[in-house]
Protein backbone atom coordinates (compact mmCIF):
# COMPACT_ATOMS: atom_id res chain seq x y z
CA UNK A 1 0.00 0.00 0.00
CA UNK A 2 2.65 2.30 0.81
CA UNK A 3 4.35 1.57 -2.25
CA UNK A 4 1.59 2.47 -4.41
CA UNK A 5 1.06 5.64 -2.40
CA UNK A 6 4.46 6.41 -3.33
CA UNK A 7 3.67 5.52 -7.18
CA UNK A 8 0.88 7.89 -6.97
CA UNK A 9 2.50 10.93 -5.68
CA UNK A 10 5.77 10.55 -7.98
CA UNK A 11 3.21 10.92 -10.96
CA UNK A 12 1.57 13.62 -9.71
CA UNK A 13 4.50 15.16 -9.38
CA UNK A 14 6.05 14.63 -12.83
CA UNK A 15 2.25 15.78 -13.89
CA UNK A 16 2.77 19.49 -12.34
CA UNK A 17 6.75 19.64 -13.37
CA UNK A 18 5.23 18.58 -17.03
CA UNK A 19 2.48 21.61 -16.87
CA UNK A 20 4.92 24.18 -15.38
CA UNK A 21 5.23 26.70 -18.00
CA UNK A 22 8.81 27.67 -19.40
CA UNK A 23 10.27 30.89 -19.69
CA UNK A 24 10.97 31.56 -23.56
CA UNK A 25 13.13 34.36 -25.25
CA UNK A 26 13.45 34.79 -28.75
CA UNK A 27 14.82 38.31 -30.88
CA UNK A 28 13.61 38.97 -34.24
CA UNK A 29 15.55 41.18 -36.22
CA UNK A 30 13.15 44.03 -38.28
CA UNK A 31 14.14 44.52 -41.26
CA UNK A 32 11.57 47.22 -43.15
CA UNK A 33 9.35 48.17 -40.29
CA UNK A 34 9.85 51.00 -37.94
CA UNK A 35 11.03 48.81 -34.15
CA UNK A 36 8.98 50.91 -31.80
CA UNK A 37 5.51 51.03 -33.96
CA UNK A 38 5.84 47.23 -34.52
CA UNK A 39 7.00 46.39 -31.00
CA UNK A 40 3.93 48.77 -29.94
CA UNK A 41 1.47 46.49 -31.95
CA UNK A 42 3.07 43.23 -30.42
CA UNK A 43 2.66 44.27 -26.92
CA UNK A 44 -0.99 45.49 -27.05
CA UNK A 45 -1.37 42.03 -28.41
CA UNK A 46 -0.64 39.72 -25.82
CA UNK A 47 -2.62 38.53 -23.61
CA UNK A 48 -0.27 37.73 -20.23
CA UNK A 49 0.58 40.24 -18.30
CA UNK A 50 3.82 38.70 -17.64
CA UNK A 51 4.93 38.99 -21.23
CA UNK A 52 7.97 41.60 -22.15
CA UNK A 53 8.40 43.20 -25.34
CA UNK A 54 11.59 45.39 -25.81
CA UNK A 55 12.62 47.06 -28.90
CA UNK A 56 15.85 48.03 -29.92
CA UNK A 57 15.81 50.78 -32.83
CA UNK A 58 20.05 51.01 -33.47
CA UNK A 59 20.08 47.34 -33.84
CA UNK A 60 16.94 46.68 -35.82
CA UNK A 61 15.51 44.03 -33.25
CA UNK A 62 12.38 43.19 -30.92
CA UNK A 63 12.90 41.18 -27.61
CA UNK A 64 10.06 39.24 -26.47
CA UNK A 65 10.12 37.28 -23.71
CA UNK A 66 6.83 35.14 -22.13
CA UNK A 67 5.85 31.67 -20.22
CA UNK A 68 2.62 32.25 -22.91
CA UNK A 69 3.28 29.90 -25.77
CA UNK A 70 0.59 32.00 -27.54
CA UNK A 71 2.05 35.22 -26.88
CA UNK A 72 5.02 34.04 -28.52
CA UNK A 73 3.19 32.96 -32.26
CA UNK A 74 1.52 36.07 -31.82
CA UNK A 75 4.93 38.11 -31.56
CA UNK A 76 5.89 35.84 -34.24
CA UNK A 77 2.86 36.01 -36.78
CA UNK A 78 2.67 40.16 -36.46
CA UNK A 79 6.43 40.83 -37.03
CA UNK A 80 6.07 38.35 -40.45
CA UNK A 81 2.73 39.85 -41.45
CA UNK A 82 3.93 44.04 -41.29
CA UNK A 83 8.04 44.00 -41.30
CA UNK A 84 7.67 44.23 -45.36
CA UNK A 85 9.19 46.58 -47.23
CA UNK A 86 7.24 49.70 -48.05
CA UNK A 87 5.34 50.77 -50.46
CA UNK A 88 2.11 52.94 -51.00
CA UNK A 89 0.16 51.84 -47.96
CA UNK A 90 2.42 50.70 -45.49
CA UNK A 91 1.37 48.14 -42.86
CA UNK A 92 1.99 48.57 -39.21
CA UNK A 93 2.85 52.56 -39.78
CA UNK A 94 0.13 53.62 -41.19
CA UNK A 95 -1.67 57.03 -40.14
CA UNK A 96 -5.14 56.68 -38.41
CA UNK A 97 -7.70 59.08 -38.20
CA UNK A 98 -9.93 59.45 -35.57
CA UNK A 99 -13.47 61.61 -35.50
CA UNK A 100 -15.35 61.95 -32.45
CA UNK A 101 -18.95 63.32 -31.93
CA UNK A 102 -20.01 64.35 -28.18
CA UNK A 103 -23.93 64.59 -28.42
CA UNK A 104 -26.63 65.30 -25.28
CA UNK A 105 -29.58 63.71 -25.50
CA UNK A 106 -32.81 64.63 -23.51
CA UNK A 107 -36.36 63.07 -23.35
CA UNK A 108 -37.36 66.83 -24.34
CA UNK A 109 -35.94 70.16 -24.83
CA UNK A 110 -35.58 73.65 -27.58
CA UNK A 111 -32.48 72.59 -29.55
CA UNK A 112 -33.90 70.11 -32.30
CA UNK A 113 -32.43 68.21 -34.17
CA UNK A 114 -28.71 70.24 -33.39
CA UNK A 115 -26.45 67.63 -35.30
CA UNK A 116 -24.90 67.67 -38.53
CA UNK A 117 -26.76 65.69 -41.19
CA UNK A 118 -24.13 63.50 -41.40
CA UNK A 119 -25.01 62.16 -37.98
CA UNK A 120 -29.63 61.79 -39.12
CA UNK A 121 -29.16 58.09 -39.19
CA UNK A 122 -27.12 57.73 -35.70
CA UNK A 123 -29.62 59.90 -34.06
CA UNK A 124 -32.44 57.62 -35.28
CA UNK A 125 -30.86 54.59 -34.06
CA UNK A 126 -30.44 56.37 -30.92
CA UNK A 127 -33.94 57.18 -30.66
CA UNK A 128 -35.27 54.11 -31.65
CA UNK A 129 -32.94 52.68 -29.08
CA UNK A 130 -33.71 54.97 -25.77
CA UNK A 131 -36.51 57.21 -26.92
CA UNK A 132 -34.36 60.46 -26.19
CA UNK A 133 -36.22 63.27 -28.46
CA UNK A 134 -34.07 66.12 -28.15
CA UNK A 135 -30.28 66.16 -29.63
CA UNK A 136 -27.15 68.50 -29.27
CA UNK A 137 -23.61 68.07 -30.25
CA UNK A 138 -21.60 69.31 -27.44
CA UNK A 139 -18.01 69.24 -29.63
CA UNK A 140 -16.63 67.35 -32.25
CA UNK A 141 -12.67 66.52 -32.80
CA UNK A 142 -10.06 65.44 -34.96
CA UNK A 143 -7.16 62.98 -34.02
CA UNK A 144 -5.02 61.74 -36.32
CA UNK A 145 -1.42 59.44 -35.12
CA UNK A 146 0.16 56.97 -36.35
CA UNK A 147 -0.33 52.72 -35.20
CA UNK A 148 1.24 51.91 -32.65
CA UNK A 149 1.29 54.80 -30.72
CA UNK A 150 -0.52 56.18 -27.32
CA UNK A 151 -3.09 59.14 -27.81
CA UNK A 152 -4.54 61.79 -24.70
CA UNK A 153 -6.53 64.89 -25.59
CA UNK A 154 -8.72 67.00 -23.98
CA UNK A 155 -11.28 69.59 -25.04
CA UNK A 156 -13.78 72.01 -23.00
CA UNK A 157 -17.77 72.12 -23.76
CA UNK A 158 -18.58 75.29 -21.84
CA UNK A 159 -21.34 75.47 -18.97
CA UNK A 160 -23.78 72.71 -19.16
CA UNK A 161 -25.75 74.51 -16.54
CA UNK A 162 -26.74 78.04 -15.87
CA UNK A 163 -24.28 79.14 -13.14
CA UNK A 164 -21.72 76.47 -13.33
CA UNK A 165 -18.19 76.25 -14.56
CA UNK A 166 -17.42 74.61 -17.91
CA UNK A 167 -17.53 71.46 -18.39
CA UNK A 168 -14.36 69.06 -19.84
CA UNK A 169 -13.71 65.76 -21.39
CA UNK A 170 -10.46 63.78 -21.94
CA UNK A 171 -10.34 61.17 -24.16
CA UNK A 172 -6.67 58.53 -24.43
CA UNK A 173 -6.47 55.02 -25.90
CA UNK A 174 -3.17 52.81 -25.48
CA UNK A 175 -3.02 51.52 -29.18
CA UNK A 176 -4.18 51.92 -32.30
CA UNK A 177 -3.89 49.00 -35.33
CA UNK A 178 -5.20 48.79 -38.84
CA UNK A 179 -6.49 45.08 -40.40
CA UNK A 180 -7.10 44.62 -43.72
CA UNK A 181 -10.06 42.63 -44.22
CA UNK A 182 -12.48 41.52 -47.37
CA UNK A 183 -15.04 44.16 -46.06
CA UNK A 184 -12.28 46.85 -45.52
CA UNK A 185 -9.93 48.11 -43.33
CA UNK A 186 -10.87 47.18 -39.53
CA UNK A 187 -9.14 50.14 -37.11
CA UNK A 188 -9.06 48.09 -33.47
CA UNK A 189 -8.43 50.97 -30.33
CA UNK A 190 -6.92 49.55 -27.55
CA UNK A 191 -7.58 50.62 -24.13
CA UNK A 192 -10.09 53.74 -25.17
CA UNK A 193 -11.19 55.69 -22.14
CA UNK A 194 -13.80 58.45 -21.90
CA UNK A 195 -14.07 60.61 -19.17
CA UNK A 196 -16.20 63.89 -18.27
CA UNK A 197 -16.67 66.22 -15.28
CA UNK A 198 -20.65 66.62 -14.97
CA UNK A 199 -22.06 69.38 -12.58
CA UNK A 200 -24.87 68.52 -9.76
CA UNK A 201 -26.64 71.03 -7.95
CA UNK A 202 -26.00 70.14 -4.36
CA UNK A 203 -27.98 73.71 -3.41
CA UNK A 204 -28.43 77.30 -3.11
CA UNK A 205 -26.10 80.62 -1.62
CA UNK A 206 -26.92 82.63 0.65
CA UNK A 207 -27.96 85.20 -2.73
CA UNK A 208 -29.75 82.26 -4.13
CA UNK A 209 -27.47 81.30 -6.82
CA UNK A 210 -27.15 77.88 -7.86
CA UNK A 211 -23.77 76.04 -6.03
CA UNK A 212 -22.74 72.74 -7.95
CA UNK A 213 -20.38 69.92 -7.39
CA UNK A 214 -18.64 68.02 -10.10
CA UNK A 215 -19.41 64.25 -10.58
CA UNK A 216 -16.81 62.20 -13.15
CA UNK A 217 -18.73 59.92 -15.33
CA UNK A 218 -17.36 57.83 -18.27
CA UNK A 219 -16.15 54.79 -19.40
CA UNK A 220 -13.54 52.11 -20.80
CA UNK A 221 -13.28 49.60 -23.25
CA UNK A 222 -11.48 48.21 -26.28
CA UNK A 223 -12.90 48.71 -30.02
CA UNK A 224 -13.14 47.37 -33.48
CA UNK A 225 -14.66 50.55 -35.76
CA UNK A 226 -15.19 49.22 -39.48
CA UNK A 227 -13.71 52.23 -41.64
CA UNK A 228 -16.64 54.61 -42.44
CA UNK A 229 -19.17 53.57 -40.28
CA UNK A 230 -20.19 55.73 -37.53
CA UNK A 231 -20.09 53.35 -33.79
CA UNK A 232 -21.96 54.59 -30.67
CA UNK A 233 -19.02 53.70 -28.44
CA UNK A 234 -20.93 54.80 -25.36
CA UNK A 235 -23.77 56.50 -23.51
CA UNK A 236 -24.04 57.99 -19.74
CA UNK A 237 -26.46 59.52 -17.46
CA UNK A 238 -26.32 63.48 -17.32
CA UNK A 239 -26.89 63.95 -13.68
CA UNK A 240 -30.83 64.27 -12.84
CA UNK A 241 -31.98 65.31 -16.37
CA UNK A 242 -33.18 62.06 -17.41
CA UNK A 243 -30.86 62.70 -20.58
CA UNK A 244 -27.45 61.26 -21.39
CA UNK A 245 -24.01 61.81 -22.75
CA UNK A 246 -23.44 60.13 -25.94
CA UNK A 247 -20.10 59.39 -28.20
CA UNK A 248 -19.81 58.28 -31.78
CA UNK A 249 -16.28 57.62 -33.33
CA UNK A 250 -15.65 56.98 -37.04
CA UNK A 251 -11.98 55.83 -37.72
CA UNK A 252 -10.07 55.28 -41.17
CA UNK A 253 -6.56 54.66 -42.44
CA UNK A 254 -4.89 57.08 -44.11
CA UNK A 255 -1.61 56.56 -46.19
Amino acid sequence: MRRLMMTVLALALAAGAQESPKWQQRVFDVKFADPQALAGLVRSSCQNRETRVVENANLKAISVGTFNEADMRTAEELIKRYDVPSGPAPAGNRNVELTAYLLLAAPKGESGEAVPADLDVVVRQIRNAFGYKDYRMLDSTVIRTREGTQVDTSGNVGALLPGAFPSRYQMNYRNAAVSATEHGNLIRLDGFKFGMNVPVQVGLAKDDRPQFQFSDIGFYTNLDIREGQKVVVGKTKSGDTGGAFILVLTAKAVD
